[in-house]
Order: structure tokens, then sequence, then C-alpha cells
């Protein structure tokens, strides 16, 4: 399984295009600096530990902090949607192998564009 990224209770979600400089880490492409795990809300061509990427290795995400959609699965104790990691901007309110999650079960994240 891969490991995101997690800074001050949140998992940050750059959405800014992926840049020369940004590496992989623990299977998931983060920026340089900051720890930004680089993502998107809209496209993906493969998967890679069991989430949905781009050729480019930015993660596919779905905004669940209204509720998780109804085709919600759980991959390596991840909630997905069509593939897309779920996420909700609310709080954690609780922690799972280093993950955050919010109330409603989805990974707290931060987006930052």
């Amino acid at each position: 399984m891969s490991t995101l990224t997690v800074t001050s209770g949140a998992v940050l979600l750059g959405t800014a295009a992926i840049q020369p400089t940004d590496t992989f880490t623990n299977g998931v492409l983060t920026s340089a600096s900051g720890g930004l795990n680089r993502a998107v809300a809209a496209g993906g061509d493969e998967y890679s530990n069991g989430l949905l990427r781009t050729d480019a290795g930015a993660l596919r995400y779905v905004d669940a902090t209204a509720g998780l959609p109804a085709d919600t699965t759980w991959t390596n104790g991840l909630p997905l949607s069509g593939g897309a990691l779920c996420i909700s901007t609310n709080a954690a309110s609780t922690y799972s192998n280093g993950i955050p999650f919010a109330s409603n079960g989805a990974v707290a994240a931060g987006i930052i564009p």
C-alpha cells in the first residue's frame, strides 16, 4: 500500500502542475518542497497501489465532504469512488495506519492550488 504524506492532521493534495523536481515518496508523487501529494479532480489513466492516477503519477480524488458516494468501496483501508480517493475537507476525527479520516469516513485532506 502506498503511504500518503500527512501534514498537520491532513493529507495535503497539491493540484498545481507537476514540476520536474517532484519525486515519488512511498509510491506517491509529491512536491519537492512542502510534501504535497500531487492530485487531480478529473482524469486518471492507470492504477498503482490500488489508487487511480494520471500517467504522470498524480492521484485522482473526489470531494466527499458532504458524504461518501453511494459507490464507495474500500481498498487497502482507503475509501474509493470509481477508483478515485474519497476526501473530506473536514478535520480529522480518527487515524488509521497513519492516515487521518474525517467523521464521515473520507480521508481528511486539504487542497492546495
